[in-house]
C-alpha cells in the first residue's frame, strides 16, 4: 500500500466494549458481605476445629479413651452399622415416634389455642395447669407414663408430644390473640363472621409465630423420644445408645450420637424449609 493511500479503519459504533465475565475482588467482598455466607464459613470453621480437637485429644491421650473414642474407630463402627443395616432399624423407630409425637402436639396445641381464643375465662383457668405440667421434669415422669400406658409405642409418643406441646401452644396463642383491635373492628364492620376473622386475619398472623416454634418443637419431640427409649424400649436410638454405654463401647456410642445429631439437624432443616415455603401466607 502506497504512502498516499488512506488506510480504512473500522468506524466506531459508539457502544462500549462488553466486559468479559469474571469473578473479581469486588465479587468476593460482596459475597462475604452476606450474613448467610459468613454463617456458613463460621459453621465450617467450628466443625473443622471441633474435629481437629477431637482427633488431637483422642490420639494424644489428653482425654481418656474410656471417655472419647478416636475418630477413625468411630467412623469405622458407623460404617459397619450402616452396612449391616442395624442403624436404620433404630433410626426408623425413633423417627416414627418423633413424628407421631410432633403431629399430636401440633394438633392438640392448635385445638386448645382455638378454644382459648373464643373463651378467655377458660384460658385463664386452664393455662396455669398446663404450665404446671410443663414444669414437670420429663425424665422423672417418664416411668409413671410407661407404668400407666404399658411398654409399647403409646407412652413414648405421649412423652414426645408433651415435650413439643408447650412451645407450639404458647406461640399459637400469641399469634391468634396478638391482633390490632382496629383490624378486628374493620372485619366486623364489613359483616365478617367469627370464622372469617379467624381464617383471614388470625391464622395468617399466627403462622409467623407457629413456624419458628415448630422448628424448636420438632427437636424437643426428638429429645422426648430419646428419653422414653432410655427408660423402656427394645429398639430406637435411645435404646441403642444405652446398650452401647452399658457394654462400654465408646466408639459405638459416639457413632450413634453422630447419627442422632445429624437426624436432629435434618428435622430442623425440614421445618426451616416448611417455614420458607409458607412465608407467603404470613401476615
Amino acid at each position: 500500500m502506497s504512502a498516499n493511500t488512506t488506510e480504512l479503519l473500522p468506524v466506531g459504533t459508539g457502544e462500549r466494549p462488553v466486559a468479559t465475565p469474571g469473578f473479581g475482588l469486588s465479587d468476593i467482598r460482596r459475597l462475604l458481605a452476606s450474613t448467610t455466607t459468613r454463617a456458613v464459613i463460621i459453621a465450617i470453621a467450628l466443625l473443622a476445629g471441633t474435629f481437629w480437637f477431637w482427633n488431637y485429644s483422642a490420639k494424644s491421650g489428653l482425654i481418656s479413651p474410656l471417655l472419647v473414642a478416636p475418630p477413625d474407630a468411630t467412623f469405622q463402627v458407623l460404617g459397619q452399622m450402616i452396612e449391616s443395616g442395624t442403624i436404620w432399624v433404630n433410626l426408623r423407630a425413633t423417627a416414627l415416634i418423633t413424628l407421631l409425637g410432633l403431629g399430636i402436639a401440633i394438633v392438640a396445641a392448635l385445638a386448645i389455642s382455638f378454644v382459648f381464643v373464643f373463651s378467655e375465662s377458660l384460658r385463664k383457668a386452664v393455662y396455669p395447669f398446663l404450665l404446671i405440667i410443663q414444669t414437670f421434669p420429663k425424665v422423672a415422669i417418664a416411668p409413671l407414663i410407661i407404668a400407666g400406658f404399658g411398654y409399647g409405642t403409646t407412652p413414648k409418643v405421649i412423652l414426645a408430644a408433651l415435650m413439643a406441646f408447650f412451645p407450639i401452644l404458647v406461640n399459637a396463642l400469641v399469634g391468634l390473640t396478638n391482633i390490632n383491635q382496629d383490624q378486628i373492628n374493620l372485619f366486623k364492620s364489613i359483616g365478617a363472621s367469627p370464622w372469617q376473622v379467624i381464617r383471614k386475619l388470625r391464622i395468617p398472623n399466627a403462622i409467623s409465630y407457629l413456624l419458628p416454634a415448630m422448628q424448636s418443637a420438632a427437636v424437643l419431640a426428638l429429645i422426648g423420644t430419646i428419653v422414653a427409649e432410655f427408660v423402656s424400649a427394645r429398639e430406637g436410638m435411645g435404646f441403642a445408645i444405652q446398650a452401647a454405654v452399658q457394654t462400654g463401647s465408646v466408639s459405638t456410642t459416639f457413632a450413634l450420637l453422630i447419627v442422632l445429631g445429624c437426624f436432629g439437624v435434618i428435622i430442623w432443616l425440614v421445618m426451616a424449609g416448611l417455614n420458607f415455603l409458607l412465608r407467603r401466607y404470613r401476615r
